[in-house]
């Protein structure tokens, strides 16, 4: 069995091979005049890897799995999860949809911190493996304070900032009367320290650069944003540098200039 990358993930492909001792598989992935791909996989068997963060990274790995006659489907950032449920009448579940196009054509998928315990209740045999650790062991010898940015990634940064052996607040709105919310963080002093947004995902930026602007407006020395999906979507980067963030650091799911951490390893584990 191979690995066979993805043209979204090429080098985090090229990582787990040798993190695993397995060869690199050969596949072509290209694009006819008319905008269709063209994906052709040489191996009768394979781990294909490749993170979905747009519609041609879905195809892409999509026509690459059903190419093998046995294969397992390593994806590392899973696009689409964030329409986990019906929110609103006649909506599309889309990760409901991916999951059994993915188990059709996978004997097993393994992902990367999945966006929501409801987004992997729609897979029957799904790895989700936690990066969380990786923020932390990246800060583990820096004198930080790891902040979530809301309530819902308390169980995230708490995992990150035990490996970081750091102290962790979350950012709590509080409703100070009927036309004001103050956002600070729920009792950690922030006032001149090294603070650390710590996310999943940071897609659009929008809450990070929000919460960075409130930790400064309370005194915090540093700001800077840890993720384990780069998303970046619509120059988040930008927003992020304009609202004061020192630095952006995160995992190799989504490939970029902010890449510093790999994956690899853990998903080498896995597999």
């Amino acid at each position: 069995m191979k690995i066979i990358p993805c043209p979204s993930s090429p080098l985090l492909a090229r990582r787990i091979a040798e993190v695993s001792g397995l060869d690199v598989g050969s596949a072509v992935f290209r694009r006819f005049p008319d905008g269709e791909l063209y994906v052709r996989v040489q191996e009768k068997e394979g781990v294909v890897v490749g993170s979905i963060n747009s519609n041609d990274d879905l195809i892409s790995l999509i026509f690459a799995l059903d190419v093998l006659d046995k294969a397992k489907a390593v994806v590392p950032y899973m696009g689409y999860a964030r329409q986990d449920k019906v929110f609103q009448e006649g909506e599309a579940v889309s990760i409901k949809i991916l999951a059994e196009i993915l188990e059709s054509k996978a004997e097993e998928v393994i992902t990367v911190n999945i966006h929501s315990r409801e987004a992997a209740s729609h897979f029957k045999n799904l790895k989700n493996l936690d990066a969380m650790p990786l923020i932390g062991k990246h800060f583990a010898e820096k004198d930080v304070v790891m902040i979530s940015p809301d309530k819902g990634s308390l169980e995230r940064v708490k995992t990150a900032a035990k490996r970081a052996a750091c102290e962790w607040d979350y950012m709590e709105k509080r409703r100070i009367d009927a036309t004001t919310v103050e956002i600070t963080p729920k009792s950690i002093d922030v006032e001149g320290k090294d603070v650390v947004i710590v996310d999943d995902i940071i897609s659009t930026g929008g809450t990070v650069a929000e919460a960075a602007k409130i930790l400064y407006s309370l005194g915090a020395k540093s700001v800077s944003a840890a993720c384990v999906h780069a998303v970046l979507a619509d120059n988040a980067a930008i927003k992020l540098f304009n609202a004061g963030i020192k630095d952006i650091i995160a995992t190799d799911t989504v490939e970029c200039a902010f890449s510093r951490m790999s994956v690899a390893e853990l998903i080498a584990g896995s597999i």
